[in-house]
């Protein structure tokens, strides 16, 4: 990253920072758990924060979806300095066969029900194989990429651990944007931002039904240093050590004010 693309990015988490803050814990609550020790929206884990100092705050729920979302910006931001063409989100529409159609909709059934095994090759074949009456369809991509060798990268980024509802939705994007664009030059992948099995193989399970994990997935620092360069993986990791120290006293400060 250069200095300027490092900036925004510091920037992004920053702010990233501030807005959960102010949201995870409103000031009047503080307030009220300060001066009466009453927290009206049930906050207090007083046996939790007691083993773990901190953990009402790290456990509120929505930090990882937002988290996501900063991701997906990030991932923008970084992308745009080596790439081509960058869009986040990236809406995509177009004329599809019938028959693919018809195809997204019972491969990503039979994957939901075990029925079959993912295989990126053999969903591309089909789809490409597709002829007659065409119908419209359209999907939003949460990250769009055209590299400098003409090649269309469309990414769905979500949590780590996604659910079986989000990893339907996933798959079926991303064969929808494959149905649309049908060139050699289109991949379509889930970027995952981190591994949550650091680096151990990776099986969560409701993805390992969805992906196939060597051609439609890119994990951890594959996925950085593609979307940002060589490297880009841990100068980003380096980036949120340094913003998490600028916030550590007012993290402090919050934790102490939830001790009652």
């Amino acid at each position: 990253m250069n200095s300027e693309t490092r900036g925004q990015v510091r920037a992004l988490i920053s702010d990233f920072m501030e807005k959960w803050i102010a949201d995870a814990i409103p000031a009047e609550e503080l307030e009220r758990i300060a001066q009466e020790g009453v927290s009206p929206s049930g906050l207090l884990t007083p046996f939790h924060d007691a083993l773990v100092p901190g953990i009402t705050l790290l456990g509120e729920r929505s930090f990882s979806t937002r988290l996501g979302n900063l991701h997906e910006k990030i991932a923008a931001a970084i992308a745009e300095e080596v790439h081509a063409d960058v869009k986040q989100p990236h809406d995509l529409s177009g004329a599809i066969p019938v028959l693919s159609r018809e195809f997204i909709t019972q491969r990503v059934d039979a994957l939901e029900h075990r029925k079959v095994q993912p295989d990126a090759a053999y969903e591309r074949e089909q789809i490409f194989g597709h002829f007659g009456n065409q119908v419209n369809a359209g999907t939003r991509i949460d990250l769009y990429i055209r590299t400098h060798d003409g090649e269309d990268h469309y990414f769905e980024i979500k949590s780590a651990k996604p659910n079986k509802g989000q990893c339907a939705e996933m798959k079926t994007r991303l064969l929808t944007a494959l149905a649309i664009r049908r060139q050699d030059s289109t991949h379509t992948w889930w970027g995952v931002p981190y591994n949550p099995y650091g680096r151990g193989e990776y099986r969560w399970v409701y993805p390992l039904a969805f992906f196939d994990f060597e051609h439609e997935v890119m994990l951890g620092q594959s996925f950085w240093d593609f979307v940002g360069g060589a490297g880009a993986y841990e100068e980003l990791l380096e980036v949120y050590r340094e913003v998490g120290e600028e916030f550590a006293d007012r993290l402090r400060e919050l934790r102490e004010q939830l001790i009652v």
